[in-house]
């Protein structure tokens, strides 16, 4: 159980991830895709045709030539010497040249023979002796062209290769036996040379020739004993030659059979293709759409990686090691003094809720101490903390608690403006010049608030650190204790003056407002870390103007919506929720 709760964690985690960060991966993909599209549609077509090869194995494992070589036909590299041949560069350039393919714009000069080589692929059928050889090229009839002729070529070359041992052999059986040189080349071929019945024929005529020189010596031409042997020569001469020209008739028969058992031939001639086989626009456009969103979502998860900003509950809890006290939804508000009105309003809305939460886990965060004050400040400025404050103020007013707001940001204060108060005199003027507490009576102002009154600052000091270092600061809120339920100061940022770090000697606990995916991690540790050594306690921290996005937030909202909705529509729905 608990490993699936870890695996569901995480689907959430980068889900979120892919939500928050959902113009990223769109961004990412739309580029992918239009860049895609941009190249596929302008890309020139190409076709592809391809003609069918069958390759046969020799019917015997090697062939005894008429000169003693022997061919090996039936090795374990048989077919891939016969792949490497259909590309050898001898077939190719014999294809170029014999199809005129340097007047063509693909395979024209320069490098005309490496773009034709480039053109030409071969590809086996798996587990058959088929093999396809294609060719590729921008005109479709010239890529059958091509296709054909690499397929008819080799089918050519192939019958050359198995007979290249014998072509002197051929040479010989085609001159005319009857001239002296003809009679001279045939009588010279290994066959008849080596056979043992013209061997013995030759010996028989060669001694006959060696008696009859020797009787010449004692003999005329005439005399019948040359004539006899003369005649004997003859005789064995035309047996030599019946011989040969029967050697010769048997080379022929032998050579006529291999011609007709070429074992390679083309199955299919190539034909003209239908359809470009680049750009695969469909194909293109969906591999980049698939490419676009994976690529989009790696980003969106470096982007991740690399933002030190705090935006949901796990950042504040993991990154900051603090206790995560709410979510206030971003809101547009075109007049200022109108920031707590959503809290007045009977109408239900997101914001209020939040505050509200925000109300409740303060109050869990406090419930500990007696001491109902608490400051609220932030890391540096424009992160939201005095409007924080100001409708936190209201949130605990509307529980009947008599609560006192005090504008402790002496350089630069807020809240008399979104309350609409005067700021003639104020705290600094009691810190300057008071001398009894019971002068904050009057300096406090109502508001429209039931409950909820306001210590604006007052005069503008020169010098905000040193009336805040003075003993007065301490007793007036003891006087504030004594007659409020709960004290809130908005406090000025923690960065770069230090005024907050003297009211954290006499508040002790702080709500710490970070800005939605503003302000950097460390800095916030850093300004937590600076309020601690002070005194101070960070009950928690809120994020001030979320964003929809994520499931956290959009989450959130929806079953709010869904709560309220299920309210205005009567008792009997609310049970249904």
């Amino acid at each position: 159980m608990a490993n699936e709760e870890e695996i569901d964690i995480d689907l959430q985690h980068y889900l979120d991830i892919l939500l928050r960060r959902r113009w990223i991966v769109l961004a990412f993909a739309t580029i992918t895709v239009l860049s895609t599209a941009l190249v596929v549609f302008t890309q020139r077509p190409q076709y592809q045709a391809k003609a069918l090869l069958l390759i046969e194995k020799e019917r015997s494992s090697g062939r005894m030539m008429g000169d003693g070589v022997t061919v090996e036909a039936t090795a374990d590299d048989y077919y891939q010497t016969q792949y490497m041949l259909l590309k050898s560069d001898s077939l190719l350039e014999s294809v170029h040249k014999r199809l005129g393919l340097e007047r063509h714009e693909d395979f024209a000069e320069p490098s005309g023979f490496a773009k034709l080589k480039k053109a030409v692929n071969i590809a086996p059928v798996r587990r058959s002796r088929l093999v396809h050889v294609e060719a590729v090229s921008h005109d479709a009839a010239l890529a059958a062209r091509v296709a054909n002729g690499v397929a008819e070529g080799f089918v050519r070359q192939n019958l050359e290769n198995q007979l290249f041992i014998s072509k002197e052999i051929l040479e010989a059986l085609e001159v005319d036996a009857r001239s002296s040189e003809g009679r001279r080349l045939q009588e010279g071929l290994p066959a008849v040379v080596n056979n043992p019945l013209v061997q013995n024929l030759k010996a028989e005529h060669a001694k006959l020739q060696a008696q009859v020189a020797d009787m010449g010596k004692r003999y005329t031409e005439k005399h019948p004993a040359m004539l006899s042997f003369k005649s004997n020569m003859t005789a064995l001469q035309m047996q030599i030659q019946a011989e040969t020209d029967r050697i010769v008739q048997s080379l022929k028969t032998e050579l006529s059979g291999q011609l007709k058992g070429n074992n390679v031939r083309v199955v299919d001639l190539a034909k003209e293709p239908k359809g470009p086989f680049k750009p695969r626009k469909a194909r293109a456009l969906a591999i980049a759409i698939i490419m676009g969103c994976l690529g989009g979502f790696l980003l969106a998860m470096l982007v991740e990686t690399l933002d030190q900003s705090i935006r949901v509950q796990e950042d504040v809890e993991n990154k900051l090691g603090q206790a995560f006290l709410g979510l206030i939804p971003f809101l547009q508000m075109p007049d200022k003094s109108s920031e707590y009105q959503t809290l007045l309003t009977q109408e239900p809305s997101l914001t209020s809720e939040a505050f509200r939460n925000l109300r409740t886990m303060v109050d869990f965060a406090e419930v500990s101490d007696k001491d109902k004050s608490l400051i609220v400040t932030s890391s540096v400025q424009e992160e939201g903390k005095s409007y924080v404050v100001t409708n936190l103020a209201v949130a605990f007013s509307q529980l009947g608690e008599r609560v006192l707001l005090i504008d402790g940001d002496f350089r630069r204060p807020k809240l008399h403006r979104n309350f609409r108060l005067h700021s003639k005199k104020g705290l600094s003027d009691f810190l300057a010049i008071g001398k009894d507490v019971s002068e904050l009576g009057e300096l406090v102002q109502g508001t429209d608030v039931p409950g909820l009154k306001v210590l604006v600052c007052g005069t503008r000091p020169p010098n905000p650190s040193e009336l805040l270092n003075t003993p007065r600061l301490g007793a007036a809120l003891a006087w504030a204790r004594d007659q409020f339920d709960r004290i809130l100061v908005d406090c000025p940022p923690m960065f770069p003056i230090h005024d907050t770090l003297l009211w954290g000697r006499n508040i002790r606990g702080a709500v710490f407002v970070t800005r939605y995916g503003k302000t950097r991690v460390q800095l916030i540790k850093d300004a937590c870390a600076r309020l601690a050594s002070s005194g101070g306690k960070v009950l928690g921290v809120v994020t001030n103007a979320a964003k929809p996005g994520g499931l956290t937030y959009a989450g959130y909202g929806y079953y709010y919506r869904q709560y309220y909705d299920a309210y205005q529509s009567g008792p009997a729905e609310i049970q249904n929720v």
